[in-house]
């Protein structure tokens, strides 16, 4: 007899689907991201060892410096690196 649950079960899973998902969008962006020492401009402040969110390229991304440093609202950062979708700024571009 045909089981519909399992046939279908992983093309419905969640945690199967959001693997999937994420696994595109980290190799999307770690080959196709060439937006480098561009500006970004912070929108929801950033603390030390935790992620806050930028204007960047017309849309908002989250955001992390690593330096101990407070960015708040309104400066101007520049991306240096990126993990995942979390965009590493600075307050000066890359050498």
């Amino acid at each position: 007899m045909f089981n519909v649950v399992k046939a279908f079960g992983s093309i419905f899973s969640t945690q199967g689907y959001s693997t999937a998902n994420n696994m595109l969008i980290k190799n999307y962006i770690n080959t196709n991201f060439n937006y480098f020492n561009e500006e970004a401009v912070v929108d929801e402040s950033i603390y030390p060892n935790h992620t806050g969110r930028v204007r960047f390229q017309g849309s908002w991304w989250p955001a992390r410096c690593d330096r101990q440093i407070t960015l708040t609202p309104g400066d101007t950062v520049y991306v240096i690196g990126v993990d995942n979708i979390t965009l590493l700024v600075s307050l000066a571009p890359a050498d």
